[in-house]
């Protein structure tokens, strides 16, 4: 279902010297935290939590929360637990989801389910993994494409990432995770997608 993703790929992105790179992730990142201020939480699961980058920020926007990443890359895992010293973070794809027991208030997967070969799949495993919420997040296509191509990314792509085997607008973004999740918030900034869901069962 998944495939092991470069950590030198999401990281040259949070550390680009790009100003607008930055401030589109700091924008994204705190409208993240908005969207979950309203909701009550304890316990956090985030997969596919690269170097922690988000991570940190649910940490520092939400004190006391009890937070365990997960990544499929043991490097940036490593970088994840400097990041974030008050996480429990562990090495494992995302199909070790179907082995655990644990449930969380919230789980967050942002920027993974476009490296999937069966997203479908993935989503099911996320909804079975919250007691709560779900807060999901891709790249907005085409508009994430046409970005990079902007700013002379992934030209022989015509700007699509060579990793990304998925790509979704907002609306097809919605119907992949309808059949699992009853969606209560979805919205597009540039240049990614979020939603954040409840599992079915618990609707």
């Amino acid at each position: 279902m998944s495939a092991p993703l470069a950590p030198s790929t999401n990281l040259a992105k949070y550390e680009s010297g790009s100003r607008i790179l930055q401030w589109l992730i700091r924008r994204f990142h705190a409208r993240i935290g908005d969207v979950l201020a309203p909701h009550e939480f304890r316990t956090v699961l985030d997969v596919g939590c690269g170097e922690g980058f988000l991570s940190r920020v649910l940490l520092d926007r939400f004190p006391g929360i009890r937070l365990t990443g997960v990544d499929i890359s043991p490097a940036a895992v490593e970088r994840a637990r400097q990041r974030c010293p008050e996480g429990r973070f562990e090495v494992a794809p995302i199909e070790s989801l179907a082995a655990m027991t644990e449930r969380f208030d919230l789980v967050v997967c942002s920027e993974v389910l476009e490296h999937l070969d069966t997203p479908d799949a993935a989503v099911r495993l996320l909804a079975a993994r919250t007691k709560g919420l779900a807060l999901l997040t891709v790249p907005w296509e085409p508009w994430f494409q046409a970005a990079n191509f902007a700013r002379g990314k992934y030209l022989r792509s015509f700007g699509n990432h060579p990793e990304h085997v998925q790509r979704w607008s907002r609306g097809g973004f919605v119907r992949l995770l309808e059949p699992a999740f009853a969606l209560l918030h979805a919205e597009s900034l540039f240049p990614w997608s979020l939603c954040l869901a409840r599992p079915r069962q618990e609707s």
